[in-house]
Parts: structure tokens; C-alpha cells; sequence
């Protein structure tokens, strides 16, 4: 469902696929650009995004040494709607350059995007 968001929402000025043997679940990449790196996601799903129990993921992620925190590699985390078979409308998007420092937050609203605003944000 997230590569339809992408495809669906930028009318094919991204290329995005799945590479293999690698810790990223998704990298995008706008056609033509080859200045500009690509975007990489690493993608969560779960029912673990709310107070708490995201908290307590965050803070697990970043104790972990299996992410290779780099520019332009973000977490994402999302939850999938199965009666709606769609991702929510809002969801987490984390630098992972920044996943250490918010090993011991609470609030996470600042990373909080709506998927309307998704194409947006991989413009920029």
C-alpha cells in the first residue's frame, strides 16, 4: 500500500523498489534526479503505536545495532487499516539519524505525518 501512496500520489516522478540484502525495506528515488540521493524507508506495521507501547519500540530500535543511521534513511511506522485494507491516515516518519536522542521521549507528534502530506515530504 505504501508503494501505491507513492506511485498513485506523484504520478510516476519516483521510482521506488525493494533492494535486496538490506536493512531498508524501500528506496525512492525521483526520476531523472541523479543528484539527489534517493530516500530510504525502513517500514514498522503493528498495533503498537499508541503512548507507551511506541515509546517502548522507539527505545528498543535504538539500542539495537542492526540500523545504519545514514541522511535520507527514515523509520516509518504505520498501521494498516484491514477493514478499510489501507494504511491509517497519519503515521510516523523518523530520521534515523535522530533515533538516538529519542531513546527517552514520550511525545512523538512532531514526526506525526498524514499521508496527504507523505508525497510532500519526499519532494522536499
Amino acid at each position: 500500500k505504501i508503494i501505491n501512496l507513492i506511485a498513485l500520489g506523484t504520478s510516476g516522478r519516483f521510482v521506488v523498489f525493494k533492494p535486496e540484502n538490506s536493512d531498508k525495506d524501500l528506496i525512492i528515488k525521483k526520476r531523472a534526479d541523479y543528484k539527489k540521493k534517493a530516500v530510504s524507508l525502513k517500514i514498522y506495521g503493528g498495533e503498537f503505536f499508541s503512548g507507551q507501547d511506541f515509546a517502548e519500540k522507539i527505545h528498543q530500535l535504538s539500542v539495537q545495532r542492526d540500523l545504519n543511521p545514514e541522511k535520507n534513511f527514515y523509520l516509518m511506522f504505520v498501521h494498516f487499516n484491514i477493514v478499510k485494507q489501507d494504511i491509517d491516515d497519519k503515521f510516523w516518519i523518523i530520521p534515523s539519524l535522530d533515533l538516538q536522542k529519542l531513546a527517552d521521549r514520550d511525545d512523538f507528534s512532531g514526526f506525526l505525518i498524514n499521508k496527504k502530506d507523505f508525497i510532500n515530504f519526499l519532494i522536499e
